[in-house]
């Protein structure tokens, strides 16, 4: 009897588990195949402001100052702005000293902000040009990644909000295989539910759409994208705008340390988004289903896990073997072919223990997530981590 009602927990935990994510990615597969095109009318590249938020960047400042030059937006139409939340290092001698030279760069300085959140809240209540990309000093950006963020913002005027496609720059290949889940997802999302999740690294948005400041936000790039969507404007990715984010885990460990703190910031923002009378319906589904995501998954998983190491000890020991081999056949085949799309191959080994070990990072870091988060910073909140994570 004992045996019977292990297995049925064994069996709904691990078809919920399915459903909550190889089967939600499938069926946001299926629907975007089956959605038709939208035509998009090319319109002129305007004015735009691109923001460079930092703190304590003076050994990355320079490089991304050349990675802005490197960019291939019209440089008639784009000014660079960095704005400084108090570097208490060489960041803004380094880009005082680069304006002398002529650079066209302009510095705002504001000491004592709270981090990110009032730099971005700063330049939004500013008056300038209506689109305005953020770009994390910590990033490097493709050439073509601004213009194509700027041109999929301005192609359909009820988007409001788009991020770049992430790549980290890391050999961990569990950060790997987050971020192409991330950018899959959160690109699906934004095609069926004009709702996608987007990054802090790069993202466009027309100032037009966000005429109010963030108040008790966490992570400005969550609370912004679940800001707009409730309000009836459309969050998108665009695929073909790549940036790198340069600081990021490149152990298990700082992996583990940083999902703890970032997926606290999600749920944080997810739990108290902005009070708006009538959300739409997909907002509303998208909201609900992220939710499950982050607090029963990793409950589901626990029990899941347990139930199967009880039942390897009874007659129904085939059933946790069939099972945890469907996950990894399920795992293996949708990271190979993100990963092919990627360009990098790694062995079928390889990527078997790295999807076997990312989920299970994935739910130690959603079974123990920092109850406190705080405000996240131009560093994405790692201002104590600024010399376990370099640039370089």
């Amino acid at each position: 009897m004992i045996d019977n009602i292990i297995l049925a927990l064994h069996l709904v935990c691990g078809v919920s588990i399915w459903l909550l994510t190889f089967g939600y990615v499938s069926v946001l597969r299926i629907l975007v195949c089956l959605k038709s095109g939208i035509p998009q009318i090319k319109r002129p590249l305007p004015p735009i402001a691109v923001i460079i938020p930092t703190l304590n960047e003076e050994h990355g400042i320079l490089s991304k100052l050349e990675d802005m030059e490197c960019c291939d937006y019209p440089g008639d139409r784009m000014k660079v702005i960095v704005v400084d939340g108090g570097s208490e290092d060489g960041t803004v001698e380094h880009v005082k000293n680069e304006i002398s030279k002529g650079r066209k760069i302009e510095l705002i300085s504001l000491p004592g902000t709270r981090g990110k959140i009032d730099q971005v809240n700063h330049i939004l209540k500013t008056p300038g040009p209506d689109i305005i990309v953020f770009s994390d000093s910590d990033s490097r950006l493709a050439p073509s990644c601004i213009r194509k963020l700027v041109q999929s913002l301005i192609d359909d005027p009820k988007n409001a909000l788009v991020g770049a496609s992430v790549e980290p720059k890391s050999l961990l290949l569990e950060e790997r295989i987050h971020w192409l889940f991330l950018n899959t997802i959160w690109w699906l999302e934004g095609e069926i539910f004009a709702d996608a999740g987007i990054s802090g690294v790069c993202y466009a948005l027309n100032r037009r759409f966000f005429p109010h400041p963030m108040h008790d936000a966490v992570a400005e790039d969550i609370h912004i994208g679940l800001d707009a969507g409730a309000r009836g404007y459309r969050v998108r990715i665009c695929r073909a705008a790549k940036a790198v984010e340069l600081r990021v885990p490149q152990t298990a460990g700082e992996f583990l340390q940083y999902r703890r703190r970032r997926g606290a910031s999600y749920v944080h923002e997810l739990v108290l988004t902005p009070d708006h009378p009538h959300p739409p319906l997909g907002w509303k589904l998208i909201r609900f289903i992220r939710l499950l995501q982050f607090s029963w998954i990793p409950w589901l998983g626990a029990v899941f896990g347990a139930a199967s190491l009880i039942l390897l000890t009874t007659r129904f020991r085939t059933y946790p073997l069939t099972s945890s081999g469907l996950f990894i056949i399920s795992a293996y085949l949708m990271s190979r072919q993100l990963l092919r799309r990627e360009g990098s191959r790694p062995g079928a080994f390889a990527l078997v223990s790295g999807t076997i070990s990312y989920a299970v990072l994935i739910l130690v870091s959603l079974l123990s997530l920092n109850k406190n988060p705080t405000n996240q910073g131009p560093l994405g909140g790692r201002k104590e981590n600024h010399d376990k994570y370099p640039t370089a």
